[in-house]
């Protein structure tokens, strides 16, 4: 997958999940948590940007167990810092329910879905 290639479908990605949590976030139950949904947003697709360039280089490289070690690597990584942050908003935020943690998955589920594909991409390019 060529770095253009990979940058017009995330911003293709983006925005349609900016308009499912515009969409989301106008929900009464969630308007309370569109800073963290947002902030999700950004995060995430922060996050693509690092793990695509990793595996790229990972792929790139001579040794093939450089490229399992970083899609495994990024995988743990995301799901401890997805923990942490629900864990540390809801012991910071202190919110009244836990509906809060319906836009932040979602927007995980979507990131990981594309992450799934673009790595699976990487990983066939230099096979």
């Amino acid at each position: 997958m060529s770095q253009r290639s990979f940058f017009v479908q995330l911003g293709m990605l983006s925005f349609g999940a900016a308009i499912l949590l515009f969409f989301l976030n106008r929900l009464p139950q969630l308007q309370a948590y569109s800073s963290l949904s947002w902030i999700s947003l950004a995060a995430f697709a922060g996050l693509c940007i690092l793990m695509y360039q990793a595996g790229y280089r990972a792929a790139m490289s001579d040794n093939k167990n450089d490229f399992t070690n970083a899609v495994l690597g990024f995988t743990v990584g995301k799901m401890f810092l997805a923990i942490l942050v629900i864990l540390g908003y809801s012991l910071l935020a202190q919110p009244p329910d836990k509906l809060f943690i319906i836009p932040f998955f979602a927007i995980y589920l979507i990131y990981t879905i594309f992450e799934t594909y673009f790595m699976m991409k990487l990983g066939r390019m230099n096979a």
